[in-house]
C-alpha cells in the first residue's frame, strides 16, 4: 500500500502541458466577467451592503469600507477580471479579483451561497498553481496543477451526491416537489405539476452527482459524461433561473469540462511550436495543495461533530455543498420588552432586512442573535429603552414536518453568546 501511495505522490510531479488549464482559465474568467458586469450594473453594493440596516459578516469585526472605496473596489475587481481574461499580469489579476470578490461575500452571511465559495476556491487555486498561459509555445507544469482543479470539481459533485442520501430526498422527494410547485406557479406551466417529475429529478440528480466523477475519470465514458454535464447544468439553469440564486453557476460548471480533455488534443488543434518551457515542481507548493484539498474534503462533514440535523439547525450547513436540499417556511415575530414597564413592542424585521437576508433568516439560525442585538441597540438609541429584552416567536415548518417553535419565545436573544459553533439554545427537530 505504501508503495502505491508513494508512486501516486511521485506521479504528481510528472510534467504535462498546461494548455488545458490555460483554456479553462480563459473560459472561466469570461463567465466570471459576465457576473462581475451584472454585479456593477445591478448596483449590488448599494442594495446589499450600503442600504441594509444590518450586515452579518462571516468574520467578527469585518465591516465594509466607506461607500466610495466599496465602489472603487468593485471597479478594481472588474479590471482584474478583464486582466484574467486577456492574460495580462494573470497572477496578480487573479489574486486581486479573488480578494475583492471574496471580501464582498464575506461581508454578509445574508446573501452567501455555495456558488460564490466555489468561484473563490477555483480562483485561489489558479493563483497558486502558477500556470503561465501561452498559445505560441508548449509550457509544461507538474501534473498536480491539473489534478488539483479536476479533484475540486469532482469533489463538489460527489459530496453534493452524498448529501442527497437522506430520507427527505429519497422518499419524500423534497425539496424537488416544492421547487417544481413554485416553478409551476411562477411560469404558469402545468408541465411542472407532473407527479413523476419530483421522483425523476430527485433520483437522476442523485445518480448524476454520485456517478459523474467516475464517468469523467475513465476515457471510455468521458464523452458520455460531457454530454450529461451539459444537459444537467442546462436543466438546472432552466429550473432555477426564475426561483433561485443560480446565476452563471451552471455555465461555470460547463467550463470545467475543459479540464478533462486530454491536453494532447489541444496541442494538435492549436499547432503549437516545439519551443517548450518547463516549470519545475515545488515540494512546498505540492504539500500545500494536498493539505488544502484534504481540508476541502473534510470540511463539508464537520456537522457530524454536533448534535442535531444539519439542515435544520444550520450548524455546518455552509461551505458543505448542501445545495437545494431543503426548504423552510417560517413565521418570525420579534418583540422588544421594556424590563421596567413590562411593555411589549412588536418589531417588523422585514423592513430592516433585504429580501435575501430575510429569506436566509429562515435557513440560517446564526442570523437570529445578531439581529436581536441590533434591535436592542436600536431600541436604546431611538426609543430610549435601556436594558431591553429581545424575544422572538419563531415558528418553523421544515420540509413536510409539522410547524414547531425553533427556540423558546421567552429567551432573551440579545444575551446569547455567538462565539460557539453549537446552537444549543435551539430545539431539536421533532
Amino acid at each position: 500500500m505504501y508503495y502505491f501511495i508513494s508512486q501516486y505522490i511521485n506521479d504528481l510531479d510528472t510534467p504535462i502541458s498546461n494548455i488545458s488549464i490555460s483554456i479553462f482559465r480563459l473560459a472561466f474568467s469570461f463567465v466570471l466577467l459576465i457576473q462581475t458586469y451584472y454585479f456593477i450594473v445591478e448596483d449590488f453594493i448599494t442594495k446589499n451592503i450600503v442600504d441594509p440596516v444590518i450586515l452579518f459578516p462571516f468574520i467578527n469585526g469585518l465591516n465594509p469600507v466607506s461607500v466610495k472605496y466599496l465602489f472603487i473596489l468593485s471597479y478594481i475587481m472588474l479590471i482584474s477580471n478583464i486582466g484574467m481574461f486577456f492574460n495580462r499580469f494573470y497572477r496578480i489579476s487573479t489574486l486581486i479579483f479573488t480578494c475583492c470578490f471574496t471580501y464582498f461575500w464575506l461581508l454578509d452571511k445574508g446573501y452567501f451561497n455555495n456558488h460564490y465559495y466555489f468561484m473563490s476556491i477555483i480562483c485561489f487555486l489558479l493563483f497558486f498553481l502558477n500556470n503561465k498561459c501561452s498559445f505560441s509555445k508548449v509550457i509544461y507544469v507538474p501534473k498536480i496543477n491539473l489534478m488539483a482543479l479536476q479533484f475540486m470539481v469532482l469533489l463538489v459533485y460527489f459530496i453534493s451526491g452524498i448529501n442527497k442520501v437522506n430520507p427527505y430526498w429519497l422518499f419524500d422527494f423534497q425539496p424537488m416537489k416544492h421547487i417544481l410547485e413554485i416553478k409551476a406557479e411562477i411560469t404558469h406551466n402545468p408541465f411542472y405539476y407532473k407527479e413523476y417529475l419530483p421522483k425523476l429529478f430527485s433520483y437522476l440528480g442523485l445518480l448524476f452527482d454520485l456517478g459523474i466523477g467516475f464517468l469523467l475519470i475513465f476515457k471510455k465514458t468521458r464523452v458520455f459524461g460531457f454530454g450529461l454535464i451539459f444537459i444537467f447544468n442546462l436543466i438546472n439553469f432552466q429550473i432555477f433561473k426564475d426561483i433561485g440564486e443560480i446565476g452563471v453557476f451552471p455555465f461555470l460548471m460547463i467550463t470545467t469540462l475543459i479540464l478533462f480533455v486530454n491536453p494532447k488534443g489541444y496541442l494538435k488543434i492549436f499547432k503549437l511550436q516545439k519551443i517548450t518551457t518547463q516549470i519545475k515542481p515545488s515540494s512546498y507548493l505540492k504539500k500545500f495543495i494536498v493539505v488544502f484539498l484534504i481540508l476541502q474534503t473534510l470540511l463539508p462533514f464537520r456537522h457530524i461533530l454536533f448534535k442535531g440535523y444539519v439542515d435544520y439547525n444550520g450548524i455546518g450547513q455552509r461551505f458543505s455543498w448542501r445545495m437545494k436540499l431543503m426548504y423552510k417556511e417560517a413565521d418570525i415575530n420579534y418583540f422588544i420588552i421594556n424590563k421596567f414597564t413590562k411593555e411589549r413592542f412588536a418589531v417588523n424585521v422585514s423592513t430592516m432586512l433585504t429580501d435575501k437576508q430575510y429569506n436566509n433568516l429562515k435557513y440560517f439560525p446564526d442570523l437570529i442573535v445578531p439581529l436581536a442585538k441590533k434591535i436592542k441597540l436600536e431600541a436604546k438609541e431611538n426609543f430610549g429603552i435601556n436594558n431591553a429584552k429581545i424575544v422572538c416567536v419563531y415558528k418553523l415548518k421544515f420540509m413536510e414536518n409539522s410547524e414547531q417553535l425553533l427556540f423558546s419565545p421567552k429567551i432573551d436573544l440579545s444575551k446569547i453568546q455567538t462565539n460557539t459553533l453549537a446552537n444549543k439554545w435551539l430545539f431539536d427537530l421533532k
